[in-house]
């Protein structure tokens, strides 16, 4: 377990990656959790892995973020959403299956308890990210609050993790859930009531959309300086 003094990543290494478990948490997305064979990985909440695996004659890489807190480290959690050909062969790896990865990347972070409210808005599996940072405050004994929007526009009445986030809520008592149901998030978020002026807040979803939720909350009193912004592209 690294400390919150020392919580640093390693430089990035390649590791094989072993499928311990795989199972949909909607009809499109997945969760599915490797174990790592380098056992100095570690990772900051937020940052990603890379798989390099060859299908039908080419050589491809993408980058997938951990959805896991740095404390399961060398198991890590991915959430990957059906969208292409390379979202599809990872989903269809099965149990035992190994493949390459290269990690972690990503700046997206947190590498101290932060000192401030926190609020996560994700659509669809740009929750992956976000679900890492959540996961390890709670791990700490994070004790400020912590809000999390979530939409699933590719299946809107099924947000990722929903029963998870759920039982989250009752049990650890700064988590706040917001369920974004055939509504987009920022007409969830409006509904909360926030001072926005006053939290941490990152953003993850899919290309355009998150600038216009960047905008959005800037609109609403966000201070630019405390607003981080992730976008994925889909294939």
């Amino acid at each position: 377990m690294q400390s919150l003094e020392c919580l640093r990543p390693s430089a990035p290494m390649d590791c094989l990656a072993t499928v311990l478990d795989s199972s949909y948490i909607t009809p499109t997305i997945k969760s599915i959790w490797v174990h790592l064979s380098n056992p100095e990985f570690r990772f900051l909440p937020g940052q990603s892995v890379w798989p390099k695996f060859e299908r039908d004659g080419r050589k491809f890489s993408k980058i997938y973020s951990i959805a896991s807190s740095p404390e399961r480290c060398p198991k890590v959690e991915l959430c990957v959403s059906r969208v292409g050909w390379s979202s599809a062969y990872i989903q269809d790896l099965e149990i035992g299956a190994t493949i390459p990865v290269r990690g972690p990347y990503g700046l997206m972070t947190l590498n101290q308890l932060p000192k401030r409210p926190r609020l996560y808005v994700a659509e669809g599996s740009g929750i992956a990210p976000l679900k890492s940072q959540i996961d390890w405050l709670r791990d700490c004994g994070y004790s400020q609050p912590v809000w999390l929007v979530l939409a699933n526009p590719e299946t809107a009445d099924c947000l990722p993790y929903h029963d998870y986030w759920r039982s989250l809520q009752q049990t650890w008592r700064p988590f706040h859930y917001v369920e974004a149901i055939h509504c987009s998030p920022e007409s969830a978020l409006v509904a909360q009531d926030l001072d926005l002026s006053q939290f941490e807040i990152d953003i993850c979803g899919v290309g355009d959309r998150v600038s216009e939720i960047y905008e959005f909350i800037l609109s609403m009193g966000a201070n630019p300086n405390q607003v981080r912004s992730e976008k994925f592209i889909a294939f």
